[in-house]
């Protein structure tokens, strides 16, 4: 997953989570104007005061791009404002983030505050809260740690969190390097005993494949392994995975398996309904893949098909479709087209009639132009502000 984030169902919030923090994505710091727009995607998070529930996921999804985007300190300065139990979720991820890149003071006072927060909470959102601090200590190295907690937290809810128990004890044994290790751990969901085993058998291996300290040969054999666990994955999170996979393989300088990795989400995606809402991202995310892999004419052609599915979609859904898209165009240099996108996608998203879904929908906006570099000009500005004084009932 490139620069697309999902918006899942409950179930769904702890997967996505942790492949998020498998597959951290190197953003460039943030220049000025793409610091402003994620200041606007926070505030308009911050103005869904109908729903705490999406406040606090859209708030936690903008302290995540701050922190990609090299911005820790204030990163955790948001984390502080993080509406109901994801904050302690956003504690640990941010704990984790701060592990993987080697800053390890940084990290053990960030789960610090998860582990003093997450009392504070109560029910299945307390056992949320323990499966992000169970990654961040994997991620810490404290493998001890991650594996009380992780087998704790699996065996209050099994079918939820036990192939994510498994990734999590085999990401804390493959950052001290014990890679056998993570490996038998990981195999011990090759038969799939529940749909998500495969998942995240997957996420396990990328994570690995992503290790500082690991040899060529050793990241190439973990994502042959990727590879390999991804085709148990049914339906469209194939597709997923097999971006992010493809993504990792480019990055080793293996562009063949890249392409084949590529072209296999590409022919999965092709066969989902138009009106389905995740197909346009993620062709999106082939777009830029096949751009990154030298394709510019492939890109192109499916950026085209991608602005031709918007209409097709549900009104809610149709302002991401069109900023995704516009994040592609920005990753071919081709601002002009960029730019022209986002103005279709604060579009759709001024005629949405509720507050709330017109909030979310300018978040996600906002994030996506913060990411792409594009930044924020004169006139995104004035529509940003109109839109936010804009936010009254009906929510």
């Amino acid at each position: 997953m490139n620069s697309f984030r999902l918006r899942p169902s409950a179930p769904q919030v702890a997967r996505l989570t942790a492949l998020s923090l498998a597959l951290v994505l190197a953003h460039a710091h943030a220049s000025t104007s793409s610091r402003d727009a994620l200041d606007y995607a926070f505030r308009f998070a911050s103005a869904i005061v109908s729903d705490p529930k999406d406040m606090g996921k859209a708030q936690s999804a903008v302290v995540w791009d701050l922190a990609n985007s090299g911005a820790w300190r204030d990163a955790e300065a948001l984390a502080d404002k993080v509406e109901g139990w994801r904050r302690g979720a956003t504690y640990a991820d941010l704990a984790a983030g701060l592990a993987r890149v080697g800053r390890s003071e940084d990290a053990k006072r960030m789960i610090a505050k998860a582990e003093a927060f997450r009392p504070t909470i109560d029910g299945w959102q307390n056992l949320r809260i323990a499966s992000h601090i169970a990654a961040a200590y994997a991620a810490m190295g404290e493998t001890e740690k991650a594996r009380t907690l992780a087998v704790a937290v699996a065996t209050e809810d099994p079918q939820q969190y036990g192939g994510m128990s498994t990734a999590t004890i085999a990401s804390g044994l493959a950052a001290k390097g014990e890679l056998s290790g993570a490996s038998a751990e990981l195999d011990r969901l090759k038969d799939a005993k529940d749909l998500d085993d495969p998942w995240w058998r997957t996420v396990g291996y990328v994570d690995m494949a992503r290790g500082k300290s690991l040899t060529r040969e050793q990241r190439v054999n973990a994502l042959r392994s990727a590879r390999e666990s991804a085709d148990g994955i049914p339906g469209w999170k194939k597709a997923e995975a097999l971006e992010s996979i493809a993504d990792e393989f480019r990055k080793i300088g293996m562009p063949n398996e890249a392409k084949e990795a590529v072209g296999s989400a590409q022919g999965i995606l092709a066969a989902l309904p138009d009106t389905t809402p995740i197909k346009a991202p993620l062709l999106s995310n082939c777009a830029r893949a096949w751009a990154e892999l030298g394709n510019v004419v492939v890109a192109r052609s499916l950026l085209v098909e991608v602005e031709s599915l918007a209409p097709k979609v549900q009104d809610i859904e149709r302002p991401v479709v069109y900023a995704n898209a516009a994040s592609s165009f920005a990753a071919l240099k081709d601002i002009g087209e960029a730019k022209r996108l986002y103005g279709l996608a604060l579009s759709d998203a001024a005629s949405l009639v509720n507050a709330r879904p017109r909030a979310l929908a300018v978040v996600e906006i906002c994030r996506s132009i913060g990411k792409s570099g594009v930044g924020l000009d004169e006139s995104m500005r004035a529509r940003l502000d109109a839109l936010y004084a804009g936010l009254k009932d009906p929510w």
